[in-house]
């Protein structure tokens, strides 16, 4: 048992049986209580532990995906105000090509068009990098789901 305990794998009555050499009804045996019962409280806390085992590397695994998850959720929103924003100042400059009476400023024309297309292409930049990183999101939750699939797939495989 000590040998089988040392691997920190579950293992059964079987194992104990076929490691010592002996058959199931030596440790069954009436006249062996304190055999019988050490080897069936050695069975159940190895069962016990990995089940543990495998609990504590799903908390970890979920708290991971979570946290990049919930990175990702702050930084689109981060995104969408920033997509927002940027309107705004384009329709700002936009209105400012032309004076209060509606003529056409020839003189800031110039200015106003280069940063208006430099709004545009950062624009457009932002609006990559929201899809890239909702793509990212989307991953990262799906991971999560997968993993606690697989996680519950093992607790109940186990008993």
């Amino acid at each position: 048992m000590t040998k089988l305990a040392k691997t920190g794998a579950p293992f059964t009555i079987d194992n104990v049986c076929d490691l010592a050499g002996v058959g199931r009804t030596f440790i069954y045996d009436k006249r062996h209580p304190d055999l019988t019962r050490a080897v069936l409280t050695a069975r159940d806390s190895s069962q016990a532990t990995s089940t543990e085992r495998a609990a504590q590397a799903f908390d970890a695994d979920t708290t991971s995906w979570r946290e990049r998850a919930l990175n990702a959720e702050a930084l689109v929103a981060s995104l969408r105000a920033a997509i927002k924003d940027r309107d705004a100042r384009i329709t700002d400059l936009t209105g400012q090509l032309y004076d209060p009476e509606g003529n056409h400023l020839i003189d800031e024309n110039t200015k106003l068009r280069t940063l208006l297309g430099t709004l545009n292409q950062n624009l457009i930049k932002a609006t990559t990098e929201n899809r890239t990183l909702r793509r990212s999101l989307d991953g990262a939750r799906a991971n999560v789901k997968r993993e606690r699939e697989r996680n519950v797939t093992q607790i109940f495989g186990q008993k």
